[in-house]
């Protein structure tokens, strides 16, 4: 065996999922903890929540004169709505609001409607069209700084 290969480690005996008082998600990391025990390596077990970010590109469906984004669903997936609360988070600045084919369809995950899941999280919605009101809106100041956040695509 060379030095750039690691040593092959003996798998041992599968334990059940409870081992000195933790409870584990398989049985492999049961099996690691039941290791690390008979080596007597004192340990925690997921002991703290670690924060992570991922960087992602967004592409709004339409964006209206007045800088209204709009965003148009049929379905109302579980990773669109985190991924939208994620932009109405890092980017309060965007006006995002939503069209969907039907607000009293239930959202991917949820007993919540697309209207309700709107309210809790303070989204502008409307079914089917834009409103006109959205588009009779004037342009809010607080977007001259959104300019900076866009990479925009030429126009066709």
């Amino acid at each position: 065996m060379t030095d750039s290969k690691q040593k092959k480690v003996t798998k041992q005996p599968q334990k059940t999922k409870k081992t000195s008082e933790n409870k584990y998600r398989s049985k492999l990391e049961a099996s690691v903890a039941g290791n690390l025990e008979e080596q007597k390596v004192k340990y925690e077990y997921e002991w703290a929540w670690i924060d992570y970010s991922v960087t992602r590109k967004y592409k709004p469906d339409f964006l209206l004169p007045n800088q209204i984004h709009v965003e148009v669903k049929g379905y109302f997936r579980s990773a669109d709505q985190r991924k939208h609360r994620a932009i109405q988070k890092q980017h309060p600045e965007i006006d995002l609001r939503f069209v969907f084919q039907n607000v009293n369809s239930r959202v991917q995950g949820s007993q919540m409607t697309c209207a309700e899941w709107c309210n809790k999280y303070g989204f502008l919605y409307s079914e089917g069209t834009v409103p006109k009101q959205w588009i009779k809106e004037r342009k809010k100041r607080k977007h001259a700084q959104h300019k900076e956040n866009v990479t925009r695509r030429k126009r066709r």
